[in-house]
């Protein structure tokens, strides 16, 4: 999870019986995404993060990807459809999870 998304989704995603999930306060550059994301099955991202297709093919083992923020525009859709990658955009998920 990228850029400051709230603690109560790590909270959720542990309650739910992820075991792995790190936090990320804020945006990482492509190379070092490229250098982490190889064992990721799931990437939650804000507006700030581009997912290039560098990163994508990088991306072994990547299922899904969660963009908190409006709309897709900073993901390489046509690569992350290639990959068999899911894409969703959930705008409204962190306000929801500070209001709980």
């Amino acid at each position: 999870m990228l850029e400051g998304v709230h603690p109560t989704a790590l909270k959720m995603f542990e309650e739910a019986g992820y075991a792995e999930v790190e936090l990320i306060k804020g945006a990482m550059s492509e190379d070092e995404l490229v250098a982490k994301i190889s064992d990721v099955h799931l990437l939650g991202i804000r507006s700030k993060t581009q997912l290039t297709k560098k990163i994508l093919d990088a991306a072994d083992r990547l299922l899904a990807v969660g963009a908190f923020c409006i709309g897709t525009n900073q993901i390489e859709m046509n690569t992350a459809t290639e990959n068999g990658i899911a894409v969703f955009n959930s705008p409204f998920s962190i306000r929801v999870q500070l209001l709980n």
